[in-house]
């Protein structure tokens, strides 16, 4: 009667053994890079979306950084401007400005957990007519992580999703700016 039992028993981890190996494998050869861009159109020259970029004090009002526990290490602005946080739910890392080109472009880097992910990020501006068009692409290296490898086939939705938002804020933000005949940020 115990052997009647147990084959049962065998049969059912033998299939639960096999199908996590399948999706380790598959996991593994899925691929680890991942590159997510969104563009939107601003009524404002590239002079003045630029500051609002090269600026990671003004990133709090118009990306998802305000929501971050987070503090700047360094200065506010240009290559070298740094943001650092440890939070429990998005765990330790930082966000660098590491290439600044006025203004045409802003390049960074987001480490998280010592650089255990990465992702190499740039925000760039081209006039367009009297308004320019604001490009964001993020572009991450996962490694060899069979569970990233699966969530890299998520990741064009959902940090699309992130992106697109926080340019559509970045839009109003300008307009706003522009329309009121403030200044942006330093």
């Amino acid at each position: 009667m115990l052997r009647a039992v147990a084959r049962p028993g065998v049969i059912v981890a033998g299939i639960l053994a096999l199908l996590a190996a399948a999706f380790l494998v598959v996991g593994i050869l899925l691929p680890g890079t991942v590159e997510v861009r969104r563009t939107v159109e601003i009524g404002a020259s590239p002079e003045s979306v630029f500051p609002f970029v090269n600026d990671l004090e003004a990133w709090t009002e118009w990306t998802s950084w305000g929501e971050v526990d987070s503090q700047l290490d360094g200065p506010v602005a240009g290559t070298g401007a740094r943001r650092v946080w440890d939070d429990p739910s998005l765990g330790s890392g930082s966000l660098t400005l590491v290439d600044v080109r006025p203004p045409a472009s802003v390049d960074y880097i987001v480490e998280i957990e010592d650089a255990a992910i990465r992702f190499a990020g740039t925000i760039s501006i081209e006039a367009n007519g009297p308004g320019s068009v604001v490009s964001w692409t993020e572009r991450a290296d996962l490694g060899w992580n069979p569970v990233l490898g699966w969530t890299a086939l998520t990741l064009d939705e959902s940090q699309g999703r992130q992106l697109i938002e926080s340019l559509q804020r970045l839009k109003r933000l300008v307009e706003e700016t522009e329309e009121a005949g403030s200044r942006p940020p330093p």
